[in-house]
């Protein structure tokens, strides 16, 4: 069973190699006038560009840590804090429902919605989450509103994720810029899962849960000052 779903993940994978060719590469495009659209990015100067970029680190670090540990400890915690192993099985997988939910009223209702403004929108699921989280142990719909929470609010910043360096920064060098400030967030989310083992084992699901709402705190409270510092600059990205 294990090796036919490896089997059909690779096929998954490969089906997605026709798609990537199939963008149109317009950098090469005689025809493509990319300076008459080009807006002028939100940062402004080397001490703005640094702050933007030091936020936005942040904020995509930490919740690439949330991201990585929850996925391998969700199930794990919530048994730990008393719900049924086949209950947290079940409601571990309201996640992926939240994520999606949440990108489709992204998509169908954020038309107007500055990537600024989506950031503290999808930061604000977070702690709520977490909080609920501890409940879950006592009441079912707790556990439910922590995943679907988390779900969403993650899903929300993956969307966040690739549109915040497109009007902070000049999107000319889009690629570069939001290169060199995610890969720090890879090398701390693949160290998340043995932190997380590390926090449950010594101290306790409760006090992990604890701790990714402590992470993300800091996440709203860095996607707010993005927010008020260039506010007045806002964007709204052409769909």
């Amino acid at each position: 069973m294990a090796r036919t779903s490896l089997i059909a993940h690779s096929g998954f994978a490969l089906a997605t190699l026709p798609l990537h060719r199939a963008i149109p590469d317009r950098r090469h495009d005689a025809n493509a006038h990319p300076e008459t659209t080009r807006a002028a990015p939100l940062a402004q100067g080397r001490r703005e560009k640094l702050l933007a970029g030091g936020l936005y680190l942040v904020i995509m670090t930490i919740t690439g840590f949330l991201n990585s540990g929850l996925s391998a400890h969700m199930i794990n915690i919530m048994s730990g804090l008393g719900v049924g192993a086949a209950l947290a099985v079940w409601l571990s997988t309201l996640r992926g429902i939240g994520q999606s939910t949440a990108r489709l009223g992204e998509v169908l209702f954020g038309r107007r919605l500055s990537p600024l403004t989506l950031g503290i929108v999808a930061a604000g699921f977070l702690p709520l989450s977490f909080a609920a989280g501890l409940f879950s142990g006592t009441w079912a719909l707790a556990g439910a509103v922590f995943a679907l929470g988390y779900g969403a609010g993650n899903g929300l910043l993956t969307i966040v994720r690739g549109a915040q360096p497109l009007v902070l920064f000049d999107n000319r060098t889009y690629g570069h810029t939001a290169g060199r400030l995610l890969a720090p967030g890879f090398y701390v989310a693949a160290f998340a899962p043995v932190a997380y083992a590390t926090v449950i084992d010594r101290y306790g699901n409760a006090v992990a849960l604890h701790l990714s709402a402590a992470l993300a705190l800091i996440v709203l409270v860095c996607t707010l000052i993005l927010w008020w510092r260039f506010r007045r600059r806002g964007s709204v990205l052409p769909r």
